[in-house]
C-alpha cells in the first residue's frame, strides 16, 4: 500500500537520526518543576532549541537529504511547541511561552537558522529555490521531487510518532496524521493502540510483518527528588533494563 521512498538509505537514516540530538540532555537529564524527571512534552526551550539544532546538524553530517528532512522535523517540532497543539487529551509542550520576549527571540532565531539552512540544502540538492513554501515545504507543488520531500517527511513524522507510542505506556496519540502512502497522495490516518507490550498499526506501513524491539532503560522509583544532583547520581546508578515491544499490524 506504501511506496518505497527514493534514496532510501538517506531516508532510512533521516528516520533513525530524527531525535539524536536528545543525548545532549540525557546524558544530564533534568527535572520538571515537581521534581519528577522531565519528559518530552515539557522541554523547555532552553533544552529543546539546542537538542532540535543538534539533531539537524547531526544528520546533516552524515547526509545532505537526511538533514534536510531532520531540519524539516526540527522547525516543525518548533511550530508545533509554539502553537499549544496538544497530543492527545493532555500531552503538549507546556513550557514554551511565547509572551516571555527571552522566548520569542530564541524561538524565533532558531527557526531563521533552519530556514536559511534548509535554503541552502534545497540548492545543493537541485531543488526549485523560487517555489512558496510553508514551514519547509512547497505543499501545492506538482513537480515530483516536492512531492517526494513531502511524502518523506509526512513518513518520518509518523515514525517519530510511532516511537512515542512504543515507549510511552500509553500512546499520546491513537491516530497519526497526516501520512501519504505514496507522492501526491490523499492524507490518511495511522490508527495506532497499544496492548501491552504490543503495538499495533493500521495501515500497516512496513515491508515485513512485524517489528520485535529490544529497547534499553533505567528502572527508577517514581518519586521526587529534592535536588537534580540527587536524581542525576541514582540515574547514573539505576539498573538498565531491557523492555521487548512488538509492532504488528492492527487488524
Amino acid at each position: 500500500m506504501f511506496d518505497k521512498p527514493e534514496a532510501p538509505e538517506s531516508f532510512v537514516k533521516a528516520v533513525a537520526m530524527h531525535d539524536c540530538g536528545w543525548p545532549l540532555h540525557d546524558d544530564e537529564p533534568t527535572l520538571n518543576g515537581a521534581g519528577e524527571p522531565m519528559d518530552v512534552f515539557e522541554t523547555t526551550p532552553e533544552i529543546g532549541l539546542k537538542v532540535w539544532a543538534a539533531s539537524a546538524e547531526r544528520a546533516l553530517a552524515a547526509d545532505e537529504r537526511s538533514g534536510l528532512l531532520v531540519s524539516l522535523h526540527s522547525l516543525a517540532l518548533s511550530v508545533q511547541a509554539t502553537s499549544g497543539a496538544t497530543f492527545g487529551a493532555a500531552q503538549k509542550h507546556r513550557s514554551f511561552d511565547m509572551t516571555n520576549p527571552t522566548h520569542r527571540f530564541d524561538v524565533n532565531k532558531f527557526q531563521h537558522r533552519q530556514v536559511e539552512l534548509q535554503e541552502s540544502l534545497r540548492k545543493r540538492l537541485g531543488l526549485a529555490a523560487d517555489l512558496p513554501l510553508r514551514q519547509g515545504l512547497a505543499i501545492e507543488s506538482e513537480l515530483p521531487a516536492e512531492q517526494q520531500i513531502v511524502f518523506q517527511f509526512r513518513l518520518l513524522q509518523a515514525m517519530d510518532s510511532l516511537s512515542l507510542a512504543i515507549c510511552c505506556t500509553k500512546p499520546p496519540v491513537g491516530q497519526i496524521r497526516p501520512v501519504l502512502a505514496r507522492p501526491g497522495g490523499r492524507a490518511l490516518s495511522l490508527r495506532v493502540r497499544r496492548d501491552d507490550q504490543v503495538v499495533l498499526v493500521s495501515p500497516w506501513p512496513f515491508d515485513v510483518e512485524e517489528i520485535r524491539l529490544e529497547l534499553p532503560y533505567r528502572r527508577m522509583e517514581a518519586t521526587q527528588f529534592e535536588s537534580i544532583q540527587a536524581f542525576r547520581a541514582t540515574y547514573a546508578t539505576a539498573k538498565v533494563g531491557t523492555m521487548s515491544v512488538m509492532v504488528a499490524a492492527r487488524r
